[in-house]
């Protein structure tokens, strides 16, 4: 028998999730487009942002963490690289100093090779 896992499933289908075998949290909904989603999101070990550059802009991916208290909304990343320097095409993992307000003038860009 299966546990019942407080939560929802991030797909919108409710709260379906259960403990399902090798300990992945599964979505019990038989039409759930990604029944895996929260195992995955789990085992995401990116702990920083991700910037995306390409020619027509740039997206930033916050971290998980961000989400807990809203800080994804107060978030100064994204004025702070459509400000800064124009960076090369690619990924990038932004590094900054743990604090709870970061200052991006100290972060450290890194690039991400593709693949990973």
């Amino acid at each position: 028998m299966s546990e019942k896992v407080a939560g929802y499933c991030p797909m919108g289908c409710g709260e379906t999730l259960f403990l399902g075998s090798g300990g992945y949290v599964t979505c019990s909904l038989d039409v759930c487009p990604r029944p895996d989603a929260v195992s995955d999101i789990l085992r995401d070990a990116e702990v920083h942002h991700v910037v995306a550059v390409d020619d027509t802009g740039f997206a930033v991916q916050h971290p998980i963490r961000e989400r807990l208290n809203g800080d994804d909304f107060r978030c100064s990343l994204l004025l702070n690289v459509a400000r800064g320097p124009r960076r090369a095409t690619g990924r990038y993992r932004v590094r900054t100093p743990v604090m709870r307000q970061p200052r991006w003038t100290d972060a450290v860009w890194e690039a991400i090779p593709d693949g990973d």
